[in-house]
């Protein structure tokens, strides 16, 4: 690892009462390994810590976070792949504590028992599964990534995840703008200097520069003064970084209150548990949160929330709007049989409202509600990556085409649980299947489509032949360790 800069250690004198050597101290120090379970699964699979050796403690301001030590190798775990936790550095895991209390305001108040969420930056999915944590059952989340590469890396993290209510969107804060007050929360975890990265990232100690902290500042308010029309009038904003200085953190939360006009919330109202020793924010006026190295175990975190004044409502960029939405047109593709609406509605959760979409041969689900979201996020012209779970691909010529069940069904939670036939697998087993080999199964599994799982965990989908079972797990997801 290279040195810190010298500039970078002077920059530090702009945040009060840090101590600068004991900081710059615990950033050459080896980072905490930490993972968070997702609360939907946890229920099948209560102990997510599987590698024997470890030793475990809970991270204090999350109820589903685990600190491991030492790390294990976590892609020959495959509770992992089934989407049972996701490995994320415990200061990121504030989001979902910060969330849920927010869920609840929303709700005691009669604004929304269901928040229409965004996460606007929001590859490659920690914060938004931490989000989808928190938020009630049938809330719809929005998650934007501009960069198709991680844009990719983000959606394969929420299938995995298992959420339903889920859409992926690839734009610019500016194709944004446009949008009516729409949602009741908003997470900006902005583009930064990532100075809080720079325990575990060399790159980060590498590109610094009080040149790249004024640009990183500047883009920060462009995707604030973008954003902050979409918010609905009682509505919520988290704004954070993974920096320290204050520039991008607190400086940006008074542009947020002074020049945007949101009301700031103070971090002690919403009685967060477990973070004595994080630092508070440095400038009068500024209700935040820094998470430090040498004070959490942790990366570097700067948090605050803001709330849209009820009764104050901005008039978006003018913009018409289409008259329908591309996606309406594909859900009524005449070539998606009733007799294959029927069966693919028996693979749900019989609570849900399913929408089924047919494009080329892909047949996708979104729950009616957050297809309604899809659609009016198209009519104003987002980019919409991916609205609804591939379910099943249609094989053969109509009218005798099979439909083909997706591996990735067997992970969301909207799945009837009873669809399909299960088929317990071993570790060594379970891992052939995540190397998209294929295996025979049990003689006592019965033939045909079978969701594979481990220590009752769903993994995917195989077609049991008998002698031998083909694996439908995705090829762009197989592990190769």
């Amino acid at each position: 690892m290279i040195p810190l800069s010298e500039d970078f250690i002077d920059s530090l004198k702009n945040i009060p009462s840090v101590d600068r050597a004991a900081l710059a101290a615990a950033l050459d120090t080896p980072p905490s390994v930490s993972i968070r379970r997702n609360r939907r699964k946890s229920a099948v699979c209560p102990d997510v810590a599987t590698t024997d050796g470890l030793t475990t403690a809970p991270v204090p301001w999350c109820e589903e976070g685990i600190y491991l030590n030492p790390r294990p190798v976590f892609t020959l775990d495959p509770m992992l792949h089934g989407g049972a936790y996701y490995v994320q550095d415990a200061s990121s895991m504030i989001y979902q504590q910060v969330a849920d209390r927010l869920c609840s305001v929303l709700a005691e108040e009669g604004i929304s028992e269901h928040p229409l969420t965004l996460d606007f930056c929001a590859a490659p999915g920690g914060k938004t599964t931490s989000l989808i944590n928190a938020l009630p059952d049938g809330s719809t989340i929005v998650a934007n990534e501009f960069v198709a590469a991680r844009g990719k890396i983000l959606r394969e993290n929420l299938e995995k995840w298992g959420y339903p209510n889920v859409i992926t969107t690839g734009c610019d804060s500016s194709r944004y703008a446009a949008l009516p007050e729409m949602f009741d929360i908003i997470a900006i975890d902005a583009p930064c200097s990532g100075e809080g990265m720079m325990r575990k990232d060399e790159d980060a100690r590498r590109q610094w520069s009080k040149s790249l902290v004024a640009n990183c500042a500047s883009l920060q308010r462009e995707i604030l003064s973008d954003l902050v029309g979409t918010l609905r009038p009682g509505g919520f904003l988290i704004y954070s970084t993974c920096t320290f200085n204050t520039s991008e953190d607190e400086e940006n939360s008074l542009f947020i209150s002074e020049q945007l006009g949101l009301e700031p919330v103070a971090i002690d109202s919403l009685n967060l548990s477990g973070i004595e020793k994080a630092g508070r924010a440095v400038l009068p006026g500024v209700e935040g949160l820094r998470f430090m190295p040498h004070l959490t175990q942790g990366e570097g975190l700067y948090i605050s929330v803001f709330r849209r004044p009820i009764g104050c409502h901005t008039e978006p960029e003018p913009r018409t709007p289409g008259k329908k939405s591309r996606n309406k047109n594909r859900s009524q593709n005449p070539e998606l049989t009733e007799a294959m609406r029927m069966e693919l509605k028996g693979w749900f959760d019989p609570k849900i409202s399913p929408r089924f979409e047919l494009s080329d041969t892909m047949i996708t689900m979104l729950p009616e509600s957050a297809a309604e979201v899809a659609d009016m996020l198209r009519r104003y012209g987002v980019k919409v990556t991916g609205a609804g779970l591939p379910v099943a691909e249609i094989k053969g010529r109509m009218p005798k085409a099979e439909v083909v069940p997706d591996s990735r069904l067997a992970l969301n939670q909207a799945m009837n649980p009873t669809a399909f036939p299960t088929a317990p697998l071993s570790k060594e087993d379970a891992l052939r299947f995540l190397r998209r080999e294929s295996f025979p199964l049990d003689g006592n599994i019965p033939k045909g489509y079978v969701i594979v799982t481990y220590q009752g965990l769903p993994l995917g989908i195989m077609k049991n032949l008998g002698n031998r079972a083909n694996n439908l797990f995705p090829t762009a997801w197989k592990i190769r360790l």
